[in-house]
């Protein structure tokens, strides 16, 4: 089994991960926010599927087995790492409780999406697996089918996917599916086509006409989101104008994606040395941004008197940007000391 890492893959992961912290800093519904929203979850779900083998699981069983421990587990410890900070610290105790215990306990252990704690965005693991999972079930199913059947297949999943919201009326327990089922049947979709992408090497023959496609594809992506839609989310499962929502997606998607393919290629080398580092500690960097960005904010209300809250008010859009960067060179300096006393330590 080929274990090596691919770096093209940390690098795009690096420039999403960072679209993550910008994207909870800006002001909500603005136009940037709308724009990053609009597909750089989708970016991590097809970047993930271009790692995800289903033919290395042969059960139901064996993928449980192997994947369940690296992303629930993490899931739950992060989780609950984030709900015993907030509890100690007096300012936050009241608003993470001002639901109530059950509330609060059914969010992280029934719909798989911790509410107002500082880890909220772990519902991506949740996600992850069961998109994953469902992925792996096609593949099983449909993976000697022709290409048509599989067309029509991922067309029907996602059509289900956009519309799956209006079953919440009727369920009998909860107001949506547990365990972002609901987000996990879009999130396969991307998946699946980051699987493809892998194997069809989609990317590494686009490569010689990046210079040309990178540009195109982000103004396509910026036209297909914020310009002809409102506000999009797959956490919550809203796609307002489901043909541009994943028009934009893959759209957005594929200007990430290929820019970390071109990358190698320009100069400034330790530039994107720097992002791969971010994209090989992707997941660190995901699960604790939001606690350093409070951090961050509450450092400065309390030297300046001004009130800084992520994604509610922030004085524009170079205070986002300027936050966002703190944030990430925060979190990356403190994985590379990390890393070098781990090392020394061997």
């Amino acid at each position: 089994m080929n274990t090596t890492r691919k770096a093209e893959i940390d690098i795009a992961k690096g420039f999403a991960v960072f679209l993550v912290i910008l994207g909870h800093i800006v002001i909500m519904h603005q136009t940037m926010f709308r724009w990053i929203f609009s597909f750089h979850m989708p970016a991590f779900f097809i970047l993930s599927g271009m790692t995800f083998h289903p033919e290395r699981y042969s059960t139901p069983g064996t993928f449980i087995k192997k994947k369940g421990p690296r992303l629930l587990l993490i899931y739950f410890s992060v989780t609950l790492i984030g709900l015993a900070i907030c509890l100690i610290r007096p300012a936050y105790r009241t608003f993470t409780l001002e639901n109530g215990w059950g509330y609060l306990l059914k969010a992280i252990f029934y719909y798989g999406q911790p509410q107002h704690i500082y880890v909220g965005q772990v519902w991506f693991l949740a996600a992850l697996f069961f998109a994953e999972l469902i992925a792996w079930g096609w593949f099983r199913c449909l993976s000697e089918k022709s290409a048509v059947v599989k067309g029509w297949s991922l067309l029907i999943l996602a059509l289900i996917a956009v519309n799956i919201s209006r079953i919440n009326p009727y369920l009998p327990i909860g107001q949506r599916l547990p365990w972002k089922l609901d987000t996990a049947l879009c999130a396969a979709v991307f998946v699946i086509a980051g699987v493809y992408a892998t194997r069809t090497d989609l990317f590494g023959r686009l490569v010689p006409l990046a210079p040309f496609l990178v540009p195109l594809f982000v103004w396509l992506s910026y036209y297909l989101g914020p310009c002809l839609i409102t506000y999009v989310n797959i956490c919550d499962c809203v796609y307002n104008g489901a043909v541009y929502y994943f028009a934009g997606a893959f759209i957005g998607s594929a200007a990430l994606i290929l820019a970390a393919w071109w990358s190698p290629s320009l100069p400034c080398r330790p530039f994107f040395a720097f992002w791969q580092f971010c994209g090989r500690n992707s997941l660190q960097i995901f699960v604790a941004h939001t606690f350093v960005t409070w951090i961050y904010a509450e450092i400065f209300t309390a030297l300046t008197g001004i009130e800084l809250v992520p994604a509610e008010r922030m004085p524009g859009r170079l205070s986002c940007l300027m936050l966002s960067l703190a944030v990430l060179l925060t979190i990356t300096a403190f994985l590379w000391v990390f890393g070098k006393l781990r090392q020394h330590r061997r």
